[in-house]
């Protein structure tokens, strides 16, 4: 396995990023609630939630902005080009642990969400990723990880495997690894009011 930046590894993962089903993706799709009200999706990859939502995103890989819709912007999560207080709802998804400083991140996503808004992130879990899991994908016949620090705030609600991403285990043949990880936490999603 090659160990790989967040920069580096979206641009080699845009080609097949969404053709793959991802358990991971799955999961929390399942337990995202959003808001109504103008969305901004901070490292919106292809902008799945911006084409759903009718939103705006921002994504510091161009790769990835190059297969989502129109609204999606080239930017570091640290740095957003959005005026304050434009969100009603602010969305970081697979992010936060690639960010550092993440307390930049965060400030950023306060910063662009209204007073009273809705601030929604989520990304893998520190138990799941101190048990091994990787943030890893295949691509022309190597596997690549991408470097990934820990992170889950106070207050997160943590999330666990069940059928719908056994469906995604079977379909790689991999049920036995299903079994075996379902009893720790993949994902923790996080909701609070700016």
């Amino acid at each position: 396995m090659i160990t790989i930046s967040p920069r580096e590894g979206y641009r080699l993962w845009a080609a097949t990023y969404e053709n793959t089903p991802n358990p991971i993706v799955s999961l929390i799709d399942r337990h995202l609630e959003i808001p109504p009200g103008r969305l901004i999706d901070v490292a919106s990859g292809t902008g799945r939630w911006v084409a759903r939502t009718g939103g705006f995103g921002a994504d510091l890989s161009r790769e990835m902005l190059l297969r989502g819709p129109r609204r999606v912007v080239q930017a570091d999560a640290r740095e957003l080009p959005f005026a304050d207080a434009v969100a009603d709802v602010t969305l970081c998804v697979l992010a936060l642990g690639y960010l550092s400083p993440i307390e930049d991140a965060i400030a950023e996503l306060h910063r662009i969400t209204r007073p009273g808004g809705w601030i929604i992130a989520a990304d893998l879990h520190p138990d799941a990723i101190a048990a091994g899991w990787t943030r890893s994908f295949r691509s022309e016949g190597e596997v690549y990880e991408i470097e990934n620090r820990p992170y889950r705030p106070a207050g997160a609600t943590d999330y666990f495997f069940g059928e719908p991403e056994r469906v995604i285990y079977e379909q790689a043949g991999r049920t036995d690894l299903f079994e075996q990880i379902r009893a720790t936490p993949a994902v923790w999603i996080k909701r609070w009011r700016r």
